[in-house]
């Protein structure tokens, strides 16, 4: 015990002292390497999430959904990145697409009004690249927040292009019915959480007896939600699953109630929540141990 004790008392050599400042620095570069890594576009992951719905109707077993979201189309996140995930997921012929949120933007908004700098370039490829993804039921769409940072002119810009020049249907605090013959599940869609979300408005008329889907950029939502709102699958995405991860610390950047609804599926009593990981990044161009997805979510 001398011995070590003298040993550690030591005062440390030069020499030491650089071979740990190497070490220090290699790991730390090697980690951002990975991070760098993980946002490629090879780097993308499909993931397949069978998720069972006890009210589904007979005719709705099987239905694919094909969920994108958090795209975030920048200098950040290129079109062939973009490209690359739709051509994952209608590879995999979904019945559906489903957008979640974030289309714009790159950077964090750092005080209240901030209007986000906004170039058109970003918005007409992700454009060129969303009208490919089709499906038979149709694609579907609602905005989250950095759709709203932008402001409102660029935020109206990309509601038109997407109706007008992608053929998809924007869902703002309303309802669209999905039928097989006389079987049918209500697909419900809010704005954002942070901004002019209204689920009463998106419920009208909705038979409560129906099955819900309700997609909504920000999970959060769920703080909202009740038994008697009946809904059976929340879709949501936002958190980039952290985007940066550790083993044990976990997620730092991550809110606490984002914590619960971080990623993946999550349950409360009889109402499911999958939240994706999302296509794109935010803020730098890395994503440690959280790569970025494509879901195809199967109705069982």
């Amino acid at each position: 015990m001398k011995k070590i004790i003298q040993y550690l008392n030591r005062p440390l050599s030069r020499r030491f002292f650089l071979k740990g400042a190497l070490g220090a620095f290699g790991v730390s570069v090697l980690g951002i390497g990975k991070g760098f890594a993980n946002t490629l576009r090879s780097q993308i992951r499909l993931e397949r999430v069978p998720i069972r719905l006890e009210r589904l109707p007979e005719s709705f077993r099987g239905f694919k959904i094909a969920q994108l979201s958090d795209l975030h189309s920048s200098p950040l996140v290129d079109q062939e990145h973009l490209e690359h995930a739709v051509q994952l997921a209608i590879a995999e012929k979904p019945d559906l697409v489903v957008l979640t949120g974030d289309y714009i933007g790159h950077t964090l908004r750092t005080a209240p009004g901030q209007i986000h700098k906004f170039d058109e370039i970003y918005l007409d490829q992700l454009v060129e690249t969303l009208v490919k993804a089709k499906a038979p039921f149709g694609t579907y769409a609602v905005l989250g927040n950095h759709d709203f940072w932008s402001g409102p002119e660029v935020t109206e810009r990309l509601c038109r292009a997407f109706e007008t020049r992608a053929g998809i249907t924007l869902l703002r605090n309303q309802r669209a019915v999905l039928s097989k013959g006389d079987e049918s599940i209500q697909l419900l869609g809010v704005d954002d959480y942070w901004h002019s979300w209204d689920l009463g408005q998106a419920m009208r008329r909705v038979p409560m007896k129906s099955v819900k889907i309700l997609l909504s950029h920000n999970p959060d939502i769920n703080r909202h939600l009740r038994p008697a709102h009946r809904i059976d699958l929340v879709l949501s995405g936002h958190t980039h699953g952290g985007q940066i991860t550790f083993p044990i610390l976990g997620a730092p950047f991550a809110t606490h109630m984002n914590k619960r609804y971080l990623r993946g599926l999550v349950r409360d009593g009889d109402r499911q929540t999958y939240i994706t990981r999302g296509v794109g990044h935010l803020v730098v161009p890395i994503r440690f141990n959280c790569p970025p997805e494509v879901t195809l979510i199967t109705l069982v």
